[in-house]
């Protein structure tokens, strides 16, 4: 074991060299000096590697996945950026609105016909409007107009490829006024139909802003949101809350396992339902990048020991993640998938030696826990909220460390009685008090997030150093089984191309 530096892990090799692929195409258009100089670098170091231990295996699963996650990111991007004629007429199906913003409603929808021809895309529809047109607007409802203004999506209007606007279809917008639109069906999905009965009894109970709070932490939709419950779970550092994630995943399977427990279904039949129930779920919240990664991984987990293996947390994240890119080659550039991986690598390799060095304090078991999880997600997340955000959130430590287990409370009450009020409507009286738990979380992060001391401005660090800033902390986390000698000579090759890339 202590000849090695690392447990050699396939999976998370074709991982990384994907994510790179991608990255080196997408900075060699731009001329980056610098990412051609880490790619030699590392490629190098591979073939010395290979050499000294006659293994070709070395150098050949990151050359081919390297290749491979280059070629994938060329195709999306040029099949993407393909232009069509302005349509005279659009059909479509709306299948989510956010909330008005100066006077217009912003419409995502799906099922396109431009012209009469099923373009097989999807599309951005900003609506004018100075009425109540919000209100009235149904999930589902099949629209017909002529559009005002017609624009392809740009994949680079923030810099950098838009792997959202890619994975949902959205290559094109369009502007139109709300008099200029006909109404001719509705046509909603099984998911939709769900969500929003859920959400229907939800407001026989819950206020209109815990409605979309809780809302929004059953399914991840966001979007509805008001700008300032958006800014203070986005400030204070406990957006994750809402968006559906492994937290949710967690506390999900752990309450089907107490109610197949009770039933005393276990083994094989528990598994069959629990992995066929969080797919469904995973339908339902409309495959979001977090919830498809903590649903593979969760598989996984429980899969392992029937198979008689050992559950390996960094292999899983990889397969996860291969498979993500692999439907979406742009998840490399997306923020939630970045910062989604970060966080469970974070806990992955740093939680334990954080939780040792916490029990020297004489802490209670639940502080060391709850802090060593937000301390190693915030250390994760440095460079990937510098990158995108140019900030760093120095309160979020304390604000999961208080919100996170009160959200856990209220998050299972809701999603139990959310489940059962799909056959008893009436049964969500019992929410009533969570309105109270609900009012208290918002308070606290607006409290935090509008705190002086909550974020501060940072450097911009680019995709290449937020990859060696997680190889970083490989390198000296105890994964890494090399004495401390080597760990520094690893070490500081990396500091030194990270600085590099800040050139």
């Amino acid at each position: 074991m202590k000849s090695r530096w690392f447990n050699y892990r396939p999976l998370c090799i074709v991982f990384v060299f994907l994510l790179l692929g991608s990255v080196f195409v997408f900075y060699l258009s731009d001329y980056r000096i610098c990412t051609i100089i880490v790619v030699i670098v590392v490629f190098s170091f591979l073939l010395i590697l290979t050499i000294m231990k006659k293994k070709i295996k070395y150098i050949l699963i990151p050359l081919l996945s390297f290749i491979l996650g280059a070629i994938l990111y060329y195709n999306v991007i040029s099949a993407f950026q393909k232009e069509i004629d302005t349509p005279d007429t659009i059909q479509a199906r709306i299948y989510n609105v956010s909330v008005p913003e100066n006077g217009k409603i912003k419409v995502y929808a799906d099922s396109c016909e431009f012209d009469g021809v099923d373009i097989n895309e999807n599309l951005i529809i900003y609506i004018y409007d100075n009425s109540n047109l919000f209100e009235n607007i149904e999930i589902g409802s099949v629209i017909n107009f002529s559009p005002s203004n017609f624009y392809q999506t740009d994949l680079f209007y923030y810099g950098t490829p838009n792997a959202s606007y890619y994975l949902k279809g959205l290559k094109y917008s369009t502007t139109v006024s709300a008099d200029a639109i006909k109404y001719l069906e509705t046509d909603r999905t099984f998911a939709e139909k769900l969500k929003s009965y859920v959400k229907d009894n939800l407001r026989g109970s819950l206020t209109n802003e815990n409605v979309e709070i809780a809302y929004s932490s059953l399914f991840g939709e966001i979007n509805l949101l008001s700008d300032s419950q958006y800014s203070a779970y986005k400030l204070s550092g406990v957006m994750h809350l809402l968006a559906v994630s492994g937290l949710h995943v967690v506390i999900i399977v752990g309450i089907l396992y107490k109610i197949l427990d009770l039933l005393r279904i276990k083994n094989w039949p528990r598994i069959i339902i629990v992995s066929i129930l969080l797919i469904f779920y995973m339908y339902i919240c409309n495959f979001a990048v977090s919830i498809i990664r903590a649903t593979i991984m969760s598989i996984v987990m429980l899969l392992a020991p029937m198979f008689f293996r050992e559950y390996d947390t960094l292999s899983s994240i990889a397969l996860s993640g291969i498979i993500i890119y692999l439907i979406n080659p742009l998840s490399a550039f997306d923020p939630g998938f970045l910062m989604s991986f970060a966080c469970v690598i974070g806990i992955a390799i740093l939680n334990k030696p954080i939780t040792n060095a916490l029990n020297h304090c004489k802490l209670p078991k639940w502080l060391v826990d709850s802090l060593s999880i937000s301390a190693s997600t915030m250390i994760a997340l440095v460079f990937i909220m510098a990158h995108f955000f140019n900030t760093f959130n120095a309160i979020s430590l304390i604000a999961n460390l208080i919100l996170i287990p009160i959200f856990t409370f209220a998050f299972v009450i809701v999603f139990i009685v959310s489940i059962i009020s799909l056959v008893l409507p009436f049964v969500t009286i019992v929410l009533y008090p969570i309105n109270y738990v609900f009012d208290f979380i918002n308070i606290v992060a607006t409290i935090l997030g509008n705190l002086p001391i909550s974020n501060f401005l940072t450097i911009s660090f680019d995709y290449i150093a937020i990859l060696l800033y997680m190889l970083l902390l490989l390198f000296i986390s105890r994964i890494c089984v090399a004495n401390r000698r080597t760990k520094v000579i690893l070490s500081l090759p990396t500091v030194a191309l990270m600085v590099l890339c800040l050139l």
